[in-house]
């Protein structure tokens, strides 16, 4: 089974997390950049609000084809209880009927309030979700 894994980071605690995920699965990776990069303040204030509102952002176009796998992992940071903003744009790009694997990881806050309406994103894409999880990255 081919997988990759799609990750956003902002502080580099998510690109930790899915470079061990990387290892462990022998699988593909892939950072999702913004097209404007965010600094902690923009995180913080537009970021959150934009999070919770389930908006997208612009990114940078995928220069792979998520066809050509059969599993695929989302990291992101959670900003507010949400997933980044990235995160978001990259659930609109999903191939359907993949098998996706998301987790979101935090220096000590939790997705819960989130987690209903990203498993629905995910369903609307009729993609199946495999694992949803949080990962506390400490600080």
């Amino acid at each position: 089974m081919s997988t990759i894994i799609l990750y956003y980071s902002l502080g580099g605690r998510t690109k930790v997390e899915a470079e061990k995920l990387a290892v462990q699965r022998d699988a593909e990776l892939y950072a999702i950049e913004e097209v404007k990069r965010r600094n902690i303040l923009n995180a913080l204030i537009p970021g959150c609000f934009h999070s919770r509102k389930r908006k997208a952002s612009e990114i940078r176009p995928l220069s792979i084809d998520l066809n050509g796998f059969d599993r695929i992992l989302i990291g992101a940071p959670i900003w507010g209880g949400f997933p980044a903003p990235a995160f978001n744009t990259v659930i609109q790009l999903l191939p359907e009927n993949k098998e996706v694997e998301v987790f979101l990881c935090s220096g000590g806050g939790s997705s819960a309030l989130s987690e209903e309406g990203t498993r629905h994103m995910l369903t609307d894409r009729n993609c199946t979700l495999v694992e949803y999880r949080d990962i506390k990255t400490g600080k």
